[in-house]
């Protein structure tokens, strides 16, 4: 039986939306979720551009991990 396949959330925006935060909130925690392979680039779109994504599972996991070491997001 085979697992079902995780969407990835495209965008600064939805990334948020996943912890009900602002958008800039997400971008200033960039360099600390990229260190944890939270998220990665995509080349998506006409005309081609990058856009971050990530997976929920990983969001969350994160997110845990820092609940857990008692820091605050």
């Amino acid at each position: 039986m085979s697992m079902p396949e995780e969407k990835v959330i495209q965008g600064w925006e939805n990334i948020a939306n996943v912890f009900g935060i602002h958008p800039s909130t997400m971008r200033r925690r960039k360099k600390e979720l990229q260190n944890a392979g939270v998220i990665f680039y995509m080349i998506t779109g006409q005309p081609k551009r990058k856009v971050v994504c990530a997976f929920p599972s990983l969001l969350k996991a994160w997110i845990s991990r820092k609940a857990a070491r008692g820091e605050k997001f």
